[in-house]
């Protein structure tokens, strides 16, 4: 499920408020950095080509390719968040 943004575009915010204080400033500016490491720590397998060659971001984990008419022969997902009943296959 997406997260409700009901803050609206950071843009927008900033012409209607004006100048950040310092302390907003840099909790908006720590928030960005850590979205930027997370997404330098991102595998080639987590990024997924559209038929215009555009960069997609994938479900980190959960998702999968799978064939139409055919079953997943792969598991996926983090071991370490899936019940016993899939890691014993």
């Amino acid at each position: 499920m997406l997260e409700h943004v009901s803050g609206g575009e950071l843009f927008d915010y900033l012409v209607k408020k004006g100048r950040l204080t310092p302390k907003e400033a840099r909790r908006f500016f720590r928030q960005i950095i850590s979205a930027l490491d997370f997404c330098h720590n991102l595998k080639p397998e987590n990024l997924l080509l559209d038929e215009k060659n555009n960069i997609k971001i994938a479900d980190f984990g959960m998702a999968s390719l799978q064939i139409d008419g055919s079953m997943l022969e792969t598991s996926c997902g983090s071991p370490h968040y899936a019940s016993p009943e899939i890691i014993r296959k």
